[in-house]
């Protein structure tokens, strides 16, 4: 250690300790985990490039309360740099079964973020797809609870996915009984 130095070999211990990934490494599966959800969930989403899709959800009953079209991307965006931020830290921490839990509902997440658009564009299933929202519920809940213990801001982190999903659970229910 240099001895010149104090706050550097502080930092530099203190990192040798973590167990975590390196800063890129973490960095790179964080940003490609939430990249590759959202381009997967873009596959069957009512874009420009999905007339069909597009004409269907138009037609769909909706309430109200129902956001503007350029709303969504705009919410995912700061939701999903969030939960990439959160996982990156995750992923830095050092090892533990609380981590190794954050870790595994942090990528439950992904998964459902990247199939709830399937359920609901691709398969054109409200019904699944309000219980596919609901379990997306869940497991935020189940996120924010465990990445807490670990790293409190990443649990914070990850409180927009939680508030959003509650919210789109109840508008996809409400489209699903106007439309079934």
């Amino acid at each position: 250690m240099d001895d010149r130095h104090p706050l550097r070999s502080t930092r530099m211990a203190s990192h040798a300790r973590t167990g975590g990934l390196s800063p890129l490494q973490a960095a790179a599966l964080a940003v490609g985990a939430v990249t590759a959800a959202l381009l997967i969930g873009r596959r069957a989403s009512p874009t420009p490039d999905h007339p069909r899709t597009r004409r269907w959800y138009r037609h769909l009953s909706k309430p109200d309360y129902t956001p503007p079209s350029p709303v969504y991307p705009v919410a995912w965006t700061g939701i999903q740099a969030s939960l990439a931020y959160g996982g990156y830290r995750l992923l830095r921490a050092e090892g533990s079964p609380e981590r190794t839990t954050a870790l595994a509902f942090w990528a439950a997440n992904q998964i459902g973020i990247a199939g709830w658009s399937e359920v609901f564009f691709g398969q054109r299933s409200t019904g699944w797809a309000t219980v596919t929202s609901a379990a997306l519920g869940a497991s935020a809940v189940g996120y924010v609870a465990t990445a807490g213990q670990v790293d409190k801001t990443a649990g914070q982190l990850g409180i927009p996915l939680v508030a959003w999903v509650s919210f789109a659970t109840l508008l996809a229910e409400e489209i699903w009984r106007k439309n079934d």
